[in-house]
């Protein structure tokens, strides 16, 4: 079926090398003509884009694919019966296009990212060490509830934890167990994001320089060095069939 496929687009391009006897009909050069100026307009877009503006792009893409995507696996879900094979593809795009939307948000737009992320979690790093105050100045024994979920994991996992009585030192260190909690999220997040953000960034690089080489060639029939580069791409990969 691919050997088809391919080699009809090579009888297709090679139609369209011809010229002037494949547009001696009106509605065919109409048509080509309408393929060649939308193509000429996308070409210089991509020539004059920045990979910054195409990485935005993208990210709405992802978005709207990843919105798409969970659609069709609640649908699927809900109203059918789909095999596990497919199911698992299906999530897996969808958890490529959510990661790639969540990558290029986290990498260029870093500092708005992680304040969204201190605000939503500061509370949560800090709260401990406020009910140890308020534990000493009211005299509450919150920060003592507190451990006991730390004490029964640390039993469980055979590793004494010092008595501590104060309850701003009680406060303190789990507020500090939260910290390091997040620095290591902090950290793993940037372990995951890069190679997704790295495939994205590639997928937004090659259409650019490629657009550009075919200004360099003839800006004028940005087209036609297309069908050229695709004509040679297809001749190599029919040779491998």
């Amino acid at each position: 079926m691919l050997k088809i496929a391919l080699t009809l687009l090579v009888v297709l391009i090679s139609v369209y090398w011809v010229g002037e006897k494949a547009r001696r009909n009106p509605k065919i050069d109409v048509f080509l003509s309408a393929i060649e100026g939308h193509y000429s307009r996308l070409n210089s877009r991509l020539e004059d884009a920045t990979t910054i503006s195409g990485l935005r792009f993208l990210r709405r893409l992802y978005g709207w694919a990843s919105v798409f995507l969970f659609a069709c696996i609640f649908a699927f879900q809900r109203f059918s019966q789909p095999s596990p094979a497919s199911f698992l593809s299906l999530f897996w795009v969808f958890g490529f296009a959510f990661m790639g939307w969540f990558s290029i948000k986290w990498v260029i737009d870093h500092k708005n990212t992680i304040d969204e992320f201190s605000k939503n979690n500061a509370l949560m790093i800090f709260s401990p060490l406020l009910m140890g105050v308020f534990d000493l100045v009211f005299h509450t024994p919150f920060t003592e509830i507190l451990l006991i979920p730390f004490q029964q994991a640390a039993a469980s996992l055979h590793f004494n934890i010092p008595e501590i009585s104060n309850p701003l030192a009680i406060g303190g260190a789990v507020s500090l167990v939260f910290l390091v909690f997040f620095g290591f999220y902090y950290l793993l997040t940037w372990a995951v994001t890069v190679p997704v953000f790295m495939v994205s960034v590639f997928a937004v690089v090659i259409p650019i320089r490629f657009a550009r080489v075919l200004a360099q060639i003839d800006r004028n029939n940005t087209f036609f060095w297309l069908t050229v580069f695709v004509m040679i791409v297809i001749s190599l990969w029919l040779t491998q069939l």
